[in-house]
C-alpha cells in the first residue's frame, strides 16, 4: 500500500507521524475521533430527515427514570410485581368506540321520497284492494353536495326626478360597491382570500377551478382582487396592531419567504415573515413582513410596547429584548428538539433528558386538566417544576463536562446551559406558556402556503398577504367561519364608512353571530331594468 502524501485534507505523512510523541498522538486521535463523531451526526441527521419519522414522540423507558422528581414514579420490576401477589390485577382501559358523527342541524334538509312500486305489487294479497301511501319511515340521512356556482349581479342605479319640473336636477342613488366598477362582489372577494390563505390554493389553481363554473378570471385578475381585500382590511389591521401592543405577553416566530426582485441574482430575494400573537386579554394574531431577519423590522413594529417576549433563542430576539428592556421567555420545545435530534448520537443521555422534559410537560398537562387559575399555576410550578429544573441543571453541567462540544449531544447540552435563564423564565408567571408551539402552529400555515404559491410577486404583495393573513389567522384562533366573516366585514367597511371597527374584530363579531349557517343565495332571473336618464 502506497504511503499517502501530505495534503490539505491529510496533513500528515508516515515520517511525520513517527516523529510525534505519545501525547501528540493521543491529541491527534481525540481530534480525529471528534471529527468522526461530528460527521457521523451529520450523516445520521440527513438520513433521519429523509427516511426517519417526522414526529417527536418519546416513549418513556422505565429503566431510565434516574431522577427523583415529584412527578416521576419508579416503576416496579418484574420480580417486585410477582412478589406483590395477584391481588392487584391490572385493568386495561378500553378505548372509546367509533360511532358515526351526527349530521349537523344547521344544514338544510331535503326530503327524498321513494318512488311508487310497480302497479302489479300494489293490490292487497288478502282482499285485492289497491294499497295507498299511509306513512313514511326515515330510512337514512346522508350528505349531498352542490358545486359552488357563480352568478352575475347587474347593479342598477335609480334616478329620482321631480314629476312637476322638467329642468330640475335629478337625484341618482347608486348601489354600494367594494371597488368602483369592480368585477367582484364581497362574496367573491372573500372567497379568493379564504381560498389562498385558508385552503392554500394559489391564484392559478383558483383560476382553473373557476373556469369550470364558466367564470373567466385570470391569475392577474385574482391577484388584483386579493390586493383590494388587503386595502379594505387595512383599517382593521391597524386597530389589531394597537390592540397587540397592549399585550402583556407577545409570542413571536419567523420564517423565510421568497420575494420576486429583478435586481437580485436569479430575480429572487429572501424576506422574512414574522408572527406576533397577543395574550389572552388581547387575542389577536398579526403578521409582519421585513426584508431580513435583523432586529430593526420587529423593533419598528413593536415600537412603544413593554412586556414579555416569548420565542426561540436566536440573537435577533435577544437583541429585541435588550432594546425594549424586557426579558426573553424561551421555548422548552426547542430545547427538547435538540435532544430528539441527538438520540442517535447518545441514546442513553438523550433519554434521560427527555424523561425530564416529559415530567415538566406532565405538570402542565395536569394543571390544564384541573383548570387551575394563573396564581395556582404559578404556585404549582414553584413547588413541582422548580425542583425538577434544578436537578436537570446539575445533570446538564455534569454531562457537558465530558461531552464532545461539536457533537449533536454536546450542542443540545450547550443550548440548554447557554439559555437556561430564558428557558426557566416561564416558572415566574402563570400567564406564560411552557413553550411557543402555539405560534409555530400558525407559522405552519405559511409553510404550507409556500409549497403552493412559491413566492410573492413584490414587497407590496408580501405586505398585502400579512394584512389578510392576520385577519384570517385571528378568525382561526376564535373558531370564526372565515368566508361569512370576511364577506360581512368587506361589505360593512365599504358600505358603512362610519362603522365601529371594534365590532368587526373576529371575537366581537362571533358574539353577534355565534352560529355558523350555510350561505343562502337567491338569484332573481329576468330582473326588470330601471331606465336612467
Amino acid at each position: 500500500m502506497a504511503t499517502p502524501k501530505a495534503t490539505n485534507q491529510y496533513p500528515y505523512t508516515k515520517e511525520s507521524l513517527c516523529a510525534l510523541d505519545k501525547e501528540a498522538v493521543i491529541d491527534l486521535l481525540l481530534s480525529l475521533d471528534a471529527k468522526y463523531q461530528q460527521l457521523g451526526d451529520y450523516v445520521r441527521d440527513l438520513v433521519n430527515q429523509k427516511y426517519g419519522r417526522k414526529n417527536e414522540r418519546f416513549d418513556n423507558p422505565a429503566q431510565l427514570l434516574l431522577f427523583a422528581g415529584p412527578d416521576i414514579e419508579t416503576p416496579t420490576t418484574s420480580s417486585e410485581s410477582e412478589t406483590a401477589g395477584t391481588s392487584k390485577k391490572t385493568v386495561k382501559k378500553s378505548k372509546p368506540g367509533h360511532s358515526r358523527n351526527q349530521l349537523p342541524k344547521e344544514l338544510p334538509r331535503v326530503a327524498v321520497v321513494a318512488p311508487p312500486p310497480d302497479s302489479t305489487k300494489l293490490p292487497c294479497f288478502c282482499c285485492g284492494t289497491q294499497r295507498i301511501p299511509a306513512r313514511q319511515i326515515l330510512q337514512n340521512s346522508r350528505y349531498e353536495f352542490i358545486p359552488a356556482s357563480f352568478y352575475v349581479e347587474d347593479l342598477y342605479s335609480v334616478v329620482y326626478e321631480c314629476p312637476n319640473c322638467q329642468k330640475g336636477e335629478d337625484l341618482i342613488a347608486p348601489v354600494p360597491e367594494p371597488v368602483e366598477n369592480g368585477l367582484a362582489g364581497p362574496g367573491l372577494l372573500a372567497q379568493v382570500a379564504v381560498s389562498r390563505d385558508f385552503d392554500h390554493l394559489p391564484f392559478n389553481r383558483q383560476s382553473t377551478i373557476y373556469k369550470r363554473s364558466s367564470a373567466q378570471l385570470s391569475r392577474s385578475t385574482l391577484s388584483d382582487f386579493y390586493a383590494q381585500v388587503a386595502r379594505i382590511l387595512t383599517p382593521l389591521y391597524n386597530l389589531m396592531h394597537l390592540i397587540l401592543l397592549q399585550s402583556k405577553i407577545i409570542s413571536t416566530d419567523d420564517t423565510p419567504v421568497k420575494v420576486l426582485d429583478r435586481s437580485k441574482e436569479k430575480n429572487i430575494k429572501t424576506g422574512r415573515k414574522w408572527a406576533f400573537l397577543g395574550d389572552a386579554e388581547h387575542p389577536v394574531n398579526l403578521f409582519h413582513c421585513t426584508d431580513g431577519r435583523g432586529r430593526d423590522g420587529p423593533l419598528e413594529f413593536l415600537k412603544g410596547w413593554k412586556g414579555l417576549l416569548q420565542g426561540d433563542c436566536f440573537s435577533g430576539n435577544i437583541a429585541i429584548c435588550a432594546a425594549v428592556g424586557t426579558v426573553l421567555v424561551a421555548c422548552l420545545a426547542h430545547a427538547r428538539r435538540y435532544f430528539i435530534k441527538a438520540l442517535l448520537n447518545d441514546r442513553q443521555g438523550c433519554n434521560q433528558a427527555l424523561v425530564m422534559f416529559q415530567s415538566l410537560y406532565e405538570i402542565e398537562r395536569t394543571a390544564q386538566e384541573l383548570e387551575v387559575s394563573k396564581n395556582e399555576l404559578k404556585l404549582m410550578r414553584e413547588q413541582e417544576s422548580l425542583p425538577i429544573l434544578e436537578t436537570f441543571h446539575k445533570w446538564l453541567q455534569e454531562k457537558y463536562t465530558f461531552a464532545q462540544p461539536k457533537s449533536s449531544f454536546g450542542k443540545a447540552l450547550f443550548y440548554c446551559l447557554n439559555n437556561w435563564s430564558a428557558l426557566t423564565q416561564y416558572v415566574t408567571d402563570g400567564d406564560l406558556k411552557i413553550d411557543n408551539n402555539h405560534t409555530e402552529r400558525e407559522m405552519k400555515y405559511i409553510a404550507m402556503g409556500k409549497h403552493a404559491w412559491l413566492f410573492f410577486g413584490s414587497d407590496k404583495g408580501a405586505r398585502d398577504h400579512a394584512i389578510v393573513l392576520s385577519v384570517l389567522s385571528t378568525c382561526r384562533r376564535h373558531g370564526v367561519e372565515p368566508w361569512a366573516y370576511l364577506k360581512d366585514v368587506i361589505r360593512r367597511l365599504t358600505e358603512e364608512p362610519d362603522t365601529n371597527l371594534e365590532e368587526l374584530l373576529p371575537y366581537n363579531w362571533k358574539q353577534k353571530y355565534p352560529e355558523r349557517k350555510p350561505a343562502e343565495i337567491t338569484v332573481v332571473k329576468d330582473a326588470p331594468k330601471v331606465l336612467c336618464a
